[in-house]
């Protein structure tokens, strides 16, 4: 009998010196990676909008020519980066009032920008492009043209969990969606030309 109790005895002062001497594994919690979501974005865009164009000019009586005509615009562009991109866009100005509509302007500009909050992205262009002003006055010129504008976010995106192939996405209408814009061209700068500004207003879409 002493002989088991002993046994007993043994073993449990065995099993203690065993949890006690720091064998013991703790159980460790598994870790689960969420995976990370790509973004599906790029950097072309569209834009549609109205514009307002007035053409200033010397007629050969002598006196001074001006006209406000209105009509519409196209913008196609892709952005590289946060900072520089490049568009095309096609303007027309076809309700006239004094004979200078703008029959067709088309351009293909560099477009650096910048963007001034996570809403809100002004740019610059400067680029070559052609003009034509028919009716009463008839003109058809190509040259340099240059305009500065700003763009508004109206997309509810955010950063979240998702990764970006872009560093720029998510700030200065960089987003997939909607957006505003607002912007100012000079359809043509050149000596003994006139003078022909067109300021545009529509909505632009973020692919």
């Amino acid at each position: 009998m002493k002989k088991v109790i002993l046994s007993i005895a043994t073993m449990v002062a065995m099993s203690s010196s065993s949890f006690a001497g720091g064998d013991f594994t703790p159980v460790v919690e598994p870790v689960i990676e969420v995976p990370i979501v790509q973004a599906d974005v790029s950097g072309l865009y569209l834009g549609l909008g109205v514009s307002s164009a007035f053409f200033d000019a010397i007629c050969n009586c002598g006196g001074k020519f001006e006209d406000y005509t209105y009509g519409g615009v196209l913008r196609v562009g892709y952005e590289f980066n946060q900072y520089v991109g490049v568009e095309a866009r096609v303007l027309s100005s076809t309700l006239e009032e004094n004979g200078a509509k703008i029959k067709s302007h088309y351009g293909v500009f560099l477009k650096p920008s910048y963007p001034v909050s996570e809403d809100i992205n002004v740019y610059g262009l400067a680029g070559f492009a052609s003009t034509e002003v028919g009716d009463d006055i008839k003109l058809e010129e190509d040259g340099f043209a240059w305009g500065v504008g700003l763009e508004y976010d109206l997309s509810s995106d955010s950063r979240g969990d998702m990764e970006y192939p872009r560093e720029f996405d998510g700030q200065g209408d960089q987003e997939t969606g909607l957006g505003l814009f607002i912007d100012y061209e000079k359809l043509l700068q050149k000596d003994n030309m006139p003078d022909m500004h067109v300021v545009s207003f529509g909505i632009t879409y973020d692919f």
